[in-house]
C-alpha cells in the first residue's frame, strides 16, 4: 500500500529494477549452460565469485555510510543490502545445485568433511533461516531477535572465504574479496566500541 503523499520513484529505482540486474548474471549463466556454452568448471568459478560480490556489497554498505555519511551510493546500498545478501545466497544455492548435479553421490559422502567443503556447507546452513527471515514482515514478527539471527552472516561470510580460499588453495581472490569487509568492518567496530568508552 502506497501513502498519498510519497514521492513516486523512478523506474531504475524500482526493486524490482533491481532485482533483475542482481538476478541477469545467473540467468546467463543458465542460458550458456543449456548451449553447452558454460562448463562445470565455469559454472561453478563464476556462481562462487558472484556469491561472494554480492555477500560483499550487503556487509560493507553499514561501514561505507559511516564513512561517507553524505554520499547517496553508501545510502542506496544500505537501503537494499538484504537484496544484495539474498542474491549472494541465490548465487550460493546455485552452485551448490551445480556440484550436486554434477559430483557423483559417493564422491560428495568420501569429501565432506574436507575442510574447504565442510565450510561451505555450515555456511550454508547458517545463511538458510537468514535467508527466510528477510522480508519485512519477518523484521516485525522477530523484533530484536531478527538482528541476533542476522548477526550469524559475519560468520557465514567468514565461512565462505575459507572455502574459496581452501578449495583450491587459491588464497589471493578470495582475498581480494574479503579484505573490504574486514577493513570497513574492522573501522566500523572500532569507532562503535571507541563511542562507548
Amino acid at each position: 500500500m502506497s501513502l498519498g503523499n510519497r514521492k513516486q520513484l523512478p523506474w531504475w529505482r524500482n526493486k524490482n529494477v533491481l532485482w533483475f540486474f542482481l538476478m541477469l548474471p545467473g540467468i546467463l549463466f543458465s542460458i550458456g549452460v543449456l548451449r553447452s556454452k558454460m562448463n562445470y568448471d565455469s559454472l561453478m568459478h563464476a556462481t562462487g565469485e558472484f556469491s561472494a560480490r554480492f555477500l560483499m556489497f550487503s556487509l560493507i554498505a553499514t561501514p561505507l555510510v559511516m564513512l561517507f555519511p553524505k554520499y547517496k551510493f553508501p545510502k542506496w546500498l544500505n537501503r537494499n543490502k538484504r537484496y544484495f545478501g539474498l542474491a549472494a545466497f541465490a548465487y550460493a544455492l546455485y552452485h551448490t545445485a551445480a556440484y550436486l548435479l554434477n559430483i557423483p553421490m559417493q564422491e560428495i559422502a568420501n569429501e565432506f568433511f574436507d575442510f574447504g567443503l565442510l565450510t561451505a556447507w555450515v555456511a550454508l546452513i547458517i545463511w538458510i533461516p537468514m535467508a527466510v527471515t528477510s522480508t519485512d514482515s519477518w523484521v516485525l514478527r522477530l523484533k530484536s531477535r531478527w538482528k541476533k539471527i542476522h548477526n550469524w552472516g559475519y560468520l557465514a561470510a567468514l565461512l565462505a572465504f575459507l572455502h574459496w580460499a581452501f578449495i583450491h588453495y587459491n588464497w589471493k581472490p578470495a582475498l581480494v574479496h574479503a579484505a573490504p569487509i574486514l577493513l570497513l568492518q574492522g573501522y566500523r567496530w572500532t569507532k562503535v566500541l571507541l563511542e562507548k568508552k
